[in-house]
């Protein structure tokens, strides 16, 4: 093991274990906090592992056998982590089995875990044709795929869920969750490359250093601001089917004349009793004020208005923040949009932006 190699795995497991310290000890955070402190408790031990090997049979070779398997349960930690970061909601017992894959790689390998000699022979001579070496290779990097394809489907899912039922959340949100699938992915891709195709020193210390980055960008952010990836009310509305996926809202339940109807009631609600300024006015509650359905005002907004709720609500925001900036308004742009009812700075500047082509302070300075 190259000395650079050995810097970054020291580096990386310090900072592993602080931020596990940090992150559960803190009173201030939350649940999701603590449990990706569990997680770089794991990755942190995970860098332990090269260090032990490297120095040959030693008090710690013990720990090799389970420490090897270790990085097969990453992909469930992040898994669960997302989704309590999004939703603020508790563990289930039924998720212990996203450990299922690195109990399956200690059933199979159940010789190792207490032989320091086979298990240091096992990660100096991974190589092997036995059936249940090939198969501990399919569970380990299998499940790195199966979660990867979850994990996307499960913020996009979100992702949809927000813009179709939710009048103001923060974007910001899903660009950090989409970061750290990324990050998640290069790393796996990299591991794979590193043990299937090229056998190069480089490829692992690059995969490496990409999760001592991960590590500590996330979970300094997360420690910071606790809540920075929870959207308020989201969890109550994953409770509603959604719009989209019912077969018979996707054909169409209403005629043209009653979505025009409705679709004028809406208008003229909103506007009249300025709803949209209600930061946390959701499809549900508006449906609810104007006397119809949620899959009814879905189905209204989405195909004869021709956009989601989010973009609907937020026409409005803006319009009313446009209007004060052409009276010449000296009012700090943040005060107007809060009180035009988004939620955050980000937010407003973001849609504002999409649907004027200009910033806030480029629109007051034409």
């Amino acid at each position: 093991m190259s000395q650079t190699q050995t810097v970054i795995l020291a580096i990386g497991a310090f900072q592993g274990f602080l931020l596990f310290l940090l992150l559960v000890s803190d009173k201030r955070v939350n649940y999701a906090s603590r449990l990706l402190g569990i997680l770089c408790l794991f990755i942190a031990t995970t860098f332990v592992l090269p260090l032990i090997v490297a120095a040959g049979k030693s008090h710690f070779s013990w720990l090799i056998g389970f420490l090897v398997f270790l990085p097969a349960c990453y992909n469930g930690l992040t898994y669960l982590y997302c989704r309590t970061a999004i939703t603020g909601s508790s563990l289930k017992p039924i998720d212990i089995l996203h450990l299922l894959p690195l109990a399956v790689c200690y059933l199979l390998n159940y010789d190792i875990l207490f032989a320091p000699e086979k298990a240091l022979s096992f990660v100096r001579m991974p190589e092997t044709t036995l059936l249940k070496h090939t198969l501990t290779k399919i569970v380990f990097y299998g499940q790195a795929v199966v979660y990867l394809v979850l994990l996307i489907e499960m913020v996009r899912r979100y992702q949809s869920k927000a813009k179709q039922t939710l009048s103001s959340y923060n974007p910001d949100i899903f660009k950090w969750l989409w970061s750290l699938i990324g990050f998640m992915a290069s790393i796996w891709l990299l591991k794979i490359l590193s043990y299937f195709i090229i056998e190069s020193p480089t490829v692992t210390v690059l995969a490496d250093f990409l999760l001592v980055v991960l590590v500590y960008f996330v979970a300094i952010a997360q420690w910071r601001n606790p809540k920075l990836f929870q959207i308020r009310q989201l969890s109550a509305q994953l409770e509603h089917s959604t719009p989209s996926g019912d077969k018979q809202e996707s054909r169409g339940v209403l005629d043209q004349d009653t979505r025009s109807s409705i679709l004028h009631l809406v208008q003229k609600q909103v506007k009249e009793k300025a709803l949209y300024r209600d930061s946390e006015l959701t499809l549900a509650t508006l449906a609810d004020q104007i006397g119809v359905s949620i899959h009814q005002l879905s189905e209204t907004l989405n195909q004869f208005g021709g956009k989601n709720f989010n973009q609907f609500i937020n026409e409005y925001r803006v319009d009313e923040v446009c209007q004060q900036l052409d009276k010449n308004s000296k009012r700090k742009l943040i005060d107007m949009a809060l009180e035009a009812g988004f939620s955050s700075k980000s937010s407003f500047n973001a849609t504002f932006k999409k649907l004027t082509g200009l910033t806030p302070s480029q629109y007051r300075q034409q």
